[in-house]
């Protein structure tokens, strides 16, 4: 007691033994008593205390007349303590252990990354009718010709590729949609930023558009969280060395080549020459 509130002065737990939890509810709660009247000997032995029980049951454990077996044994240990086993409801219990009745706290949950959708059929049908190329292709299919590995089903297009399992038909990306699959097949929480060999391998197996290959590559090269989190394969730049100042004109050809990382076409750049 403490400024006229009860204080705890200590907490206790165990875990049932393998016998112990073969033992009834009731046995359960005076096995409780018992071990904690016991654990706590030192403070309780030779004074008078009250054991506040929600399990009415325990209130005639001290007071049993006639024991026998494992509850003789457990009121015979209570009799060296001045013990009082009081009931109280447990809708009263305003110190409720928080095992039974812990309250629920109210908490925001962080949702991961949005799974990209991809686009419908009919969305397909709609793009590759606005890529040029594409469109070419899919006048010659309408009209009854044939389009070499083409084949236009349902109004999608699509093209036959060939690999050891045998002739497939890939779905035709156009131009406004590839984004959308690299997107979902390197980016995506499902997809797990996989290397460039391992992404291009997943794409090309259900889908085709040209530049398939290169376009792959130059997107994983520029995915930052890539670059953030994993290591370089490449080994770290090595410390510059000095070069000696020239004695006559000519003696070194200096060529840089610059080139923007936004550039389609990889070749694409500035070359530039410098002598000394």
């Amino acid at each position: 007691m403490q400024d006229g509130q009860e204080k705890p002065i200590a907490y206790t737990s165990r875990s049932l033994t393998p016998a112990e939890k073969n033992y009834s509810t009731t046995e359960k709660e005076c096995l409780a008593v018992i071990w904690a009247v016991s654990k706590f000997r030192p403070y309780l032995f030779g004074k008078p205390f009250t054991v506040v029980t929600d399990h009415h049951s325990l209130c005639w454990l001290a007071n049993v007349k006639d024991p026998s077996g494992r509850l003789a044994r457990w009121a015979l240990r209570l009799q060296e303590y001045d013990i009082t086993i009081v009931y109280k409801s447990g809708r009263k219990h305003s110190d409720a252990d928080s095992l039974s009745r812990n309250p629920l706290i109210s908490t925001s949950v962080e949702t991961c990354d949005e799974i990209p959708t991809l686009a419908s059929v009919t969305e397909y049908i709609k793009e590759q009718l606005k890529d040029s190329k594409l469109k070419s292709i899919i006048k010659v299919l309408k009209r009854g010709d044939e389009y070499l590995n083409y084949l236009l089903k349902d109004g999608v297009l699509y093209k036959k590729t060939f690999d050891p399992m045998g002739q497939q038909w890939l779905l035709v990306v156009p131009k406004q949609l590839r984004g959308d699959i690299l997107r979902s097949l390197h980016d995506a929480p499902t997809a797990g930023h996989l290397g460039f060999a391992k992404t291009y391998d997943r794409i090309r197996r259900k889908y085709y558009w040209p530049g398939l290959y290169g376009s792959t590559r130059r997107y994983i090269s520029r995915c930052k969280e890539c670059q953030r989190r994993k290591t370089p394969p490449q080994l770290p730049p090595g410390r510059l060395q000095p070069i000696e100042s020239p004695d006559i004109p000519f003696a070194f050809v200096l060529i840089c080549l610059v080139a923007s990382p936004s550039l389609e076409v990889e070749t694409d750049g500035l070359l530039s020459a410098q002598t000394t």
